[in-house]
């Protein structure tokens, strides 16, 4: 049966890839963009529908709230894809950076969600928001924008347990590097915060804006996948993960996507965090202790999915 959902950031990477894997499913796919070579780009797509859509703008959000309830289709499913990459060091964002980043990575999933919700709730149906790795890990020049990413953790933890007792699931989606343009379009910015930075940090910004004047190393796929030697996944992966969120009757709230070294990574720093949290004196509980405990969390999921 035909589904009627909507993909923010539906222009490039994982949003043009996620909108056409859903509409060769047969589902009906609003499809948003900003530019006008984008929506010139995917109008006359089978079972796409492109619309200009910004999430940082309450008028055009308000005019797509507008235009989908008039088409009668309904709003079974929200996609919120559109996001801002970046790297730099801290104290090298301006403010306006800072602020946009937040503005598009954490506002614009709320005021999407907010804007669509009565549809949502009548259709009784699916919020995937597009999350990171880095939602649960960060590491030197990565800070504002995994600060975004662990904030959209909280939003889709909260938001779903207000919404389940409606039977709409919300999910969250962790990719790892997928194959995109985000780097890419994001190069300009990182590039002019690179050349801001002053002493003490200088000299290693320095020293990265030398290395993108030689041509990039291609990763090695006979070698092991490292830091140096990151081997990004398709974006089919992650379509997937989102398809099985609006599909499945039991959807998870999370899904992890990515290489086996990008899920090492992810499992080693939670355990860290766990450890740290274990380390105070209200808790402190023993390694027997902590075994126990996560065969208890183990057995209560597989009962629930069972």
């Amino acid at each position: 049966m035909q589904k009627a959902i909507l993909v923010t950031g539906a222009s490039t990477g994982i949003g043009h890839h996620l909108a056409h894997y859903l509409a060769e499913r047969d589902h009906l796919v609003y499809a948003g963009v900003r530019k006008e070579a984008d929506f010139a780009a995917l109008s006359g797509s089978k079972n796409i529908v492109p619309l200009k859509l910004d999430v940082t703008d309450l008028g055009q959000i308000e005019t797509a709230v507008t235009h989908i309830t008039a088409q009668g289709t309904g709003l079974y499913g929200l996609v919120n894809n559109a996001g801002l990459g970046g790297l730099g060091h801290l104290t090298t964002w301006s403010e306006a950076e800072f602020q946009q980043i937040f503005d598009v990575n954490v506002a614009g999933p709320w005021r999407v969600s907010n804007a669509f919700m009565d549809l949502l709730l009548a259709a009784q149906g699916r919020i995937v928001n597009i999350g990171s790795q880095g939602g649960s890990v960060t590491k030197a020049l990565f800070g504002p924008y995994t600060m975004t990413k662990h904030a959209l953790e909280a939003y889709t933890v909260a938001l779903n347990e207000e919404l389940r007792p409606f039977q709409v699931h919300v999910s969250i989606v962790q990719p790892g590097g997928i194959v995109s343009n985000i780097g890419v379009n994001g190069l300009p910015n990182m590039m002019a915060r690179l050349r801001r930075a002053q002493p003490p940090f200088a000299e290693q910004a320095q020293q990265i804006l030398a290395s993108f004047e030689s041509p990039p190393t291609p990763p090695d796929p006979d070698a092991p996948e490292s830091e140096t030697n990151r081997q990004p996944s398709s974006p089919e992966i992650v379509a997937t993960a989102v398809y099985h969120a609006l599909f499945a009757d039991k959807p998870k709230l999370r899904y992890m996507v990515g290489t086996q070294w990008e899920g090492d990574r992810v499992i080693n720093a939670l355990l860290d965090k766990l450890l740290d949290a274990n380390d105070s004196p209200a808790h402190r509980y023993s390694r027997d202790e902590l075994v126990s405990l996560l065969d208890q969390h183990l057995a209560a999921r597989t009962h629930a999915s069972a």
